[in-house]
């Protein structure tokens, strides 16, 4: 198994929850992952409690039976990631256009339909 990048563990395991139709234990987290990309049932649970002190999961249950769910959906995630990404730039404005200069035409017509409507 190789070795992931920072970060790529808890995005696996959000995709994992957001996947969910309700809260999920920490095993059924962990089997989700393919065997051969499966991580060990403490770092689960480490990753786990490292959203849950983020905000990003939350943690319901037991000691012995907790079960863990996203807090956001994954498109509130990715729409406070961007958020985030443009409050690092004085030039907000460019910004946001080279972003829309990235999207492709079924993108940009689902941004337009939504600027449309807000």
């Amino acid at each position: 198994m190789q070795r992931r990048r920072r970060g790529d563990l808890e995005r696996a395991v959000l995709r994992v929850l957001w996947e969910a139709d309700e809260p999920v234990s920490a095993t059924w987290v962990r089997d989700r992952f393919e065997d051969d990309d499966r991580p060990a049932l403490t770092t689960v649970l480490t990753v786990l409690t490292r959203l849950v002190d983020k905000g990003a999961v939350e943690r319901t249950g037991s000691a012995r039976s907790q079960r863990f769910a996203p807090t956001r959906t994954e498109a509130q995630a990715a729409a406070g990631a961007m958020e985030a990404a443009l409050a690092t730039t004085a030039d907000r404005p460019s910004a946001l256009q080279e972003f829309a200069g990235r999207l492709d035409q079924t993108e940009l017509r689902a941004l337009r339909r939504a600027l449309d409507s807000s």
